[in-house]
């Protein structure tokens, strides 16, 4: 910014130096003439240096090492103390302390004290050195106004140039503060999108997972004969490809979730879309002695984001599985009612209570045992819930403890879209 500033102080003092030019010019000085067209020509090379060359350094140090041998020469021939150089020592301090750093503030305010300090002594104590260029008191009247007056113009613009700059600086924080905390919102955004996905995964993929190891020691317990285990072989098989295919699935999805990309929709009738993962989650039931009906009323076609109804599904159906003994039974109910479709999953499990239904969707991790000591999060039912709102729909949710539960997800076809 201080190159910004120099640069502009350089304009000002070239237009001031024309105009000392002109009113020496006008009032007979011819020495003070050619001090100011000195000034002018130095200026240049300053703006040529910094322009140019890019020497912002040995232009400054040109400039404000010449401007005190130059007052000191229109002091002499300005009438000394009796002239108005002195208004100029104020307007060359200024502009020297506007672009130096803070360090050497000191050494130019030294500088500056000892040439003033130097030439009032001479002006007062041996006048007869300086020549006398004033021919009335008019000239007089008229230099020392208008000295002063171009000094004061000059401090005003400066004084305006660096309050301009700064609040242009100012602006430019300010906006790189919002960019900043954009940047950190989007990364808070994008961690808590990670941690969901981390979380969908560890809840989607457990209990297939599981359900695989559990047949495999079965199998590998001695106590199956050939043909069970024939048999099991072909159901693990079948399980392995539905779990590695609902992977697949859970990766594409979290891809395009942490992307934040669009045009995930997709054209599919809902009991297409659902049955492999309804004979997975027929294994993870059947490990329990649970039964799992589902009931297809209608077959709806529909557009929308499959993989997040899939994610929806999956939860709701664990969930029901998770927090149903041995024997119980959970029903899955697809419909379709007005361009809706209506899901419908219903156990016959322990229940939720009243304190817990009243946030049953809340973002509260809190840890949660189904009735055979399955651990969980709670966290699903709070991604459920986001997903039937991203979904333009709704979740509902009905349960009475020790009797059952009912999680109703209501939402568009959209296929009249």
């Amino acid at each position: 910014m201080e190159v910004q500033i120099y640069n502009a102080i350089l304009v000002i003092i070239f237009f001031i130096g024309i105009i000392f030019s002109i009113s020496n010019l006008f009032l007979g000085n011819q020495a003070l003439v050619w001090s100011s067209a000195i000034a002018v020509v130095l200026l240049l090379i300053c703006f040529y240096l910094l322009r140019v060359k890019n020497a912002y350094k040995l232009a400054f140090y040109i400039s404000s090492g010449g401007s005190y041998p130059l007052l000191a020469y229109a002091f002499f021939y300005n009438d000394g103390i009796n002239g108005p150089n002195f208004y100029m020592f104020l307007l060359v301090h200024l502009i020297i302390l506007s672009i130096l750093k803070l360090k050497f503030h000191y050494v130019w305010t030294l500088i500056n004290m000892l040439f003033f300090t130097g030439l009032f002594y001479i002006g007062l104590y041996h006048e007869e050195w300086i020549p006398k260029n004033y021919v009335s008191k008019e000239a007089v009247f008229l230099d020392h106004v208008l000295t002063y007056f171009v000094s004061l113009i000059g401090i005003s613009i400066l004084i305006n140039s660096i309050k301009r700059f700064y609040a242009v600086e100012k602006e430019k924080v300010k906006e790189k503060s919002i960019e900043l905390t954009q940047i950190n919102r989007s990364l808070t955004k994008t961690s808590a999108q990670k941690d969901k996905i981390i979380t969908i995964i560890s809840h989607d993929l457990k209990n297939p997972l599981q359900s695989i190891i559990q047949t495999l020691e079965l199998m590998d317990s001695g106590e199956l004969s050939e043909e069970e285990i024939k048999f099991l072989r072909q159901e693990l098989l079948k399980t392995t490809n539905r779990t590695y295919k609902m992977m697949e699935n859970i990766l594409e999805w979290s891809s395009f979730e942490i992307k934040n990309m669009a045009g995930r929709e997709k054209e599919m009738l809902v009991k297409e879309l659902v049955e492999d993962t309804v004979e997975i989650l027929k294994v993870i039931a059947k490990q329990k002695s649970i039964q799992l009906e589902v009931n297809y009323h209608k077959n709806p076609l529909v557009y929308l984001e499959t993989d997040r109804l899939l994610l929806i599904f999956r939860n709701l159906v664990q969930n029901a599985i998770k927090f149903t003994p041995a024997g119980g039974l959970v029903t899955i109910d697809l419909n379709c009612l007005n361009e809706q479709l209506i899901l419908e999953i219903t156990d016959n499990g322990i229940g939720i209570s009243a304190d817990r239904l009243s946030n049953i969707f809340a973002q509260d991790i809190k840890s949660t045992y189904g009735t055979e000591q399955e651990k969980g999060t709670g966290m699903g039912l709070h991604l459920c819930y986001q997903s039937a709102h991203k979904l333009n729909g709704e979740l509902k949710v009905d349960s009475t403890e020790g009797v059952g539960s009912s999680f109703k997800l209501i939402i568009p076809t959209g296929i009249n879209r």
